[in-house]
């Protein structure tokens, strides 16, 4: 089990959300955050007065995930978030040591459903080609 956090352009989150959706991970926790990188300090204008704004706005994204969904995750992340400017962010990835699903009591893996990212891959695709055939 890894908790994989995601520093994003905000622009970048709703196609980071869909792409994570397609491949099976609907459970998501997002933050507001504001950071320093590598991006140039921003210059503003406020009340006629210039401000360097030294913090950059971000989103961070963090979900756990069992072991056959680190990769489709993290694949899912950079297809959606890269523009290959300075700025796009990070991945970390983070072992879990437990994991426990307050409303059942269930415990690691039972706790982060559904643990078979292939089946769930299968689904939304599945899900993915009905919705495209309904828009035809």
């Amino acid at each position: 089990m890894k908790l994989i956090t995601a520093i994003i352009r905000p622009e970048c989150l709703n196609e980071v959300k869909a792409s994570l959706f397609r491949v099976g991970v609907t459970g998501l926790y997002i933050s507001r955050v504001y950071g320093h990188g590598g991006e140039r300090e921003v210059i503003s204008h406020v009340r006629g007065s210039q401000v360097i704004m030294e913090f950059v706005e971000k989103v961070q994204v963090q979900m756990a995930v069992s072991e056959p969904f680190v990769e489709p995750t993290i694949n899912a992340i950079l297809d959606a978030a890269r523009t290959g400017e300075v700025g796009d962010g990070k991945i970390l990835v983070q072992p879990l040591e437990r994991v426990i699903r307050i409303r059942t009591g269930e415990e690691n893996e039972a706790a982060l459903t559904p643990v078979s990212a292939d089946e769930v891959q299968q689904r939304a695709q599945r899900d993915a080609r009905l919705r495209e055939g309904k828009a035809q």
